[in-house]
């Protein structure tokens, strides 16, 4: 019916996507109504904002400016919410792309075909980052249809976008890491729990630097430094930090195919 593994997975996929652009469309619509109503009081927030201890400030990714929409939805969604919630969707899937079919018992008949092992992995990562890339349309269609109905008159539709889509290199890099993780050692459950432990391990690492005064290399080795998602749509996204986490995420999906391709399988 298909003639390659990455129509195949986006196939088998369909129904999540369904389900996951539906979801967050409806979450991004009525994020973005609320702020109409948030306005009304803005100052006021602001002014307890401005005196929330430093440690709850920097975990939420420090200054707030909650008085316009685009401070409001750094602070509110690409600094925390939204990312927790796609960092579980991919490593769930990053974990699940191959760790789902030999857990299933399915990975034998996949591998059958003329494909080699590695380039069936690929296409299903392939497939992971197209899936990701439609999620996050859906999420900024959201933030768009939410900002007209509720009448935000003041919004930068070109900053949203950018916001939104900074989020994509950091979802594709810990979703290369636990494919890596399972590609390596095998064990879907070990690969996402590890993968997630890190992320979490990663932001509190980032959050909480300055207040504990943690040099700045070691802030480094923290994906979430070169995220900044509360900076990204009121700044821009950076070009730099894009492009590493993108080269990283190709970096771990090569050392995926390679373990992939020499270990044994349970199949």
């Amino acid at each position: 019916m298909f003639s390659n593994v990455f129509l195949k997975t986006l196939y088998d996929m369909r129904k999540s996507l369904m389900w996951w652009a539906i979801l967050m469309f409806l979450f991004s619509l009525y994020y973005m109504a609320l702020f109409p109503s948030l306005q009304e009081s803005s100052e006021d927030i602001q002014s307890y904002i401005d005196n929330l201890p430093d440690s709850m400030m920097a975990l939420f990714g420090g200054e707030m400016d909650m008085t316009t929409v685009n401070g409001f939805l750094a602070a509110e969604a690409f600094s925390f919410f939204y990312p927790i919630f796609l960092l579980a969707f991919g490593i769930a899937y990053g974990s699940g792309l191959m760790g789902g079919e030999e857990e299933s018992r399915t990975l034998e008949v996949l591998l059958a075909t003329p494909s080699p092992r590695w380039r069936v992995a690929l296409e299903k990562f392939l497939a992971l980052a197209v899936f990701t890339t439609i999620v996050l349309l859906a999420i900024y269609l959201g933030f768009v249809a939410g900002a007209v109905v509720s009448g935000v008159d003041e919004i930068s539709f070109g900053d949203v976008l950018a916001g939104t889509y900074n989020m994509l290199p950091l979802t594709l890099f810990f979703a290369a890491l636990a494919m890596c993780l399972n590609g390596v050692r095998g064990g879907r459950g070990t690969a996402s729990g590890i993968a997630a432990g890190l992320a979490a391990g990663t932001y509190l690492l980032h959050s909480m630097a300055d207040l504990a005064g943690i040099p700045e290399w070691l802030q480094r080795l923290s994906p979430w430094y070169y995220y900044n998602g509360a900076r990204a749509i009121v700044d821009g996204f950076s070009a730099g930090n894009v492009a590493l986490l993108l080269v990283l995420s190709v970096a771990l999906v090569g050392v995926s195919l390679w373990g992939f391709q020499r270990r044994d399988l349970g199949v």
